[in-house]
């Protein structure tokens, strides 16, 4: 008869990061108040819920960044400009 024995064990589940698609390219039209909201950009491979935050770029006059949404805000009244680079980051609040 053969015999068994057993062991104890856990499985973790690995927090992995959030993950940008591709954000296209942002434009607004001078004069007219608009939103673009970009929480369709980010995700998170675990599911967790993101923040996603404005880091220290400065944005074009007019323009906010609306935190609770997740999108920006332009007031239609600022004028020409432009910001590149990383303005946003996101975080499932876990290590």
């Amino acid at each position: 008869m053969a015999q068994t024995s057993s062991a104890p064990f856990s499985v973790g589940i690995v927090n992995l990061p959030p993950v940008w698609t591709t954000v296209p390219t942002i434009a607004f039209v001078q004069g007219t108040p608009s939103t673009i909201s970009i929480a369709a950009f980010a995700s998170d491979p675990n599911g967790d819920a993101l923040t996603i935050t404005k880091n220290s770029a400065a944005l074009p006059a007019g323009v906010t960044y609306d935190q609770a949404n997740k999108r920006f805000v332009y007031d239609g009244v600022g004028g020409v400009g432009s910001t590149s680079g990383n303005v946003l980051t996101a975080d499932d609040g876990k290590p």
